[in-house]
């Protein structure tokens, strides 16, 4: 098969989506596809920007023009879009469309899909109604993605375009109305697709509760496929802990990934600050990651009595996350917003106990079983996580486990699973 991954934000930047589309390329191809990655530049010069990246033709990565992200954090706007560049997918002869993002990109991929009269698949990976919650100077964004980005890519119909209009009708709250524009174009939108993936049951409950008239589609669960970190020698794991003060009989327990407002962190350290330090004495609070919002987590640290248990080690290449996950004792996960967690992955083949909040976001965390789900409160945070640190076996127990549950869900698996998906869908065409 020839495949035509579609996406607004891939490297250099480092986020879920792009080490998700990385992987299905990576796995795709070794099964013996062509796989096509369309994609910003990050640069109004696409060939600087693959020739910086290493890139050539022989990668099959596709750039496009594009400025720093203007309408949604993460996400580049892609700005130039000819004639030519279509013209030149079309030539391409794919046999199937999968997008990962409903911006300019994504929405191009739909485009092409739906002239080519081939497969689409679209994968929900970011919970942006959600997210809105955090980052509501998004309105712009999305009144210009419903109605004018989105009118000008997709192919709509009448009663599409009059949905649309009542959009721009002001609601009593910037976060309500960015939630209506955002349901009712993620639902027109994936009307649009042959399958729609969603990658944990929190996704498939809300896009189905979102689904109304004829504006339906086939919803798949479909978790993404993670392989386990490199395991990390134990030389490096000793300078690892020499680097940031982590003596063996510490109690570790802490985040691995983006350190996003969205993200929930703040709740952390409450625990930490309000329970766990004062009942745990050799405990210590590791985040690893960076962002924007680490210097308002920064600035919280220092004002518990704490701070020097609290560590920030900032981002750390991917394969030598392994170190990380090496030193925790607990994983805490206490995001509200993500659509798959693909750390809970890692911490899982790791051996790791989970301490979780939001149930329905993995396949790879039970409650009870190799970890606990807590209420979203400082004090739940904490009775879960300081009855792990207190319980060495039961910590091995819950580790264990989370090795058996990862290895469900490796990425050879799951993507067998989607090949097989697109094979239906090409066969259903054919026979259409």
């Amino acid at each position: 098969m020839k495949i035509g991954l579609f996406t607004d934000t891939y490297r250099p930047s480092i986020n879920g989506i792009v080490y998700v589309v990385e992987s299905l390329k990576r796995e795709l191809e070794a099964l013996g596809h062509e796989v096509y990655v369309f994609c910003p530049a990050k640069s109004i010069s696409p060939s600087k920007q693959a020739e910086l990246l290493h890139e050539d033709e022989d990668s099959r990565i596709i750039r496009f023009r594009s400025i720093k992200g203007v309408f949604f954090d993460d996400y580049d706007t892609s700005v130039f879009f000819p004639p030519l560049v279509q013209r030149q997918i079309a030539e391409l002869n794919l046999d199937v469309i999968h997008i990962f993002t409903p911006s300019q990109i994504g929405l191009l991929g739909v485009k092409a899909a739906k002239k080519a009269n081939i497969p689409l698949v679209i994968q929900h990976c970011t919970d942006i109604y959600e997210f809105v919650d955090h980052y509501p100077a998004v309105l712009p964004g999305a009144l210009a993605l419903a109605g004018i980005i989105f009118p000008m890519s997709v192919r709509l119909r009448g009663h599409d375009l009059l949905e649309i209009a009542k959009l721009y009708k002001p609601r009593r709250g910037v976060t309500k109305w960015n939630k209506d524009i955002i349901e009712s174009v993620i639902t027109i939108l994936y009307s649009k697709a042959d399958a729609v993936i969603a990658l944990c049951r929190k996704s498939r409950d809300q896009l189905k509760s979102w689904q109304y008239d004829d504006y339906l589609y086939d919803l798949i669960l479909m978790p993404n496929g993670v392989d386990a970190l490199p395991v990390p020698a134990a030389e490096e794991i000793a300078d690892f802990r020499a680097t940031w003060n982590l003596n063996e009989d510490d109690e570790t327990f802490g985040f691995v990934g983006r350190l996003g407002e969205e993200k929930n962190l703040p709740i952390l350290i409450q625990a930490f600050d309000q329970f766990i330090a004062s009942v745990r004495p050799k405990a210590k609070l590791l985040f690893v990651g960076d962002f924007e919002y680490r210097a308002t987590l920064e600035k919280m640290a220092a004002e518990t009595g704490f701070s020097d248990r609290i560590i920030f080690t900032g981002a750390i290449p991917r394969e030598k996350l392994g170190l990380a996950y090496s030193v925790l004792d607990v994983f805490t996960f206490p995001s509200l917003k993500d659509t798959q967690g693909w750390v809970l992955h890692e911490a899982a083949h790791a051996g790791k106990p989970i301490v979780i909040i939001d149930q329905g976001v993995s396949e790879v965390v039970k409650d009870s079983v190799n970890g606990y789900s807590a209420e979203n409160t400082p004090e739940s945070i904490a009775e879960k996580t300081i009855s792990l640190l207190a319980d060495p076996e039961k910590r091995r127990q819950f580790g264990v486990e989370s090795k058996n549950l990862a290895s469900k869900f490796t990425e050879s698996r799951q993507v067998k699973k989607l090949e097989k998906l697109y094979q239906k869908l090409i066969a259903e065409k054919a026979d259409a």
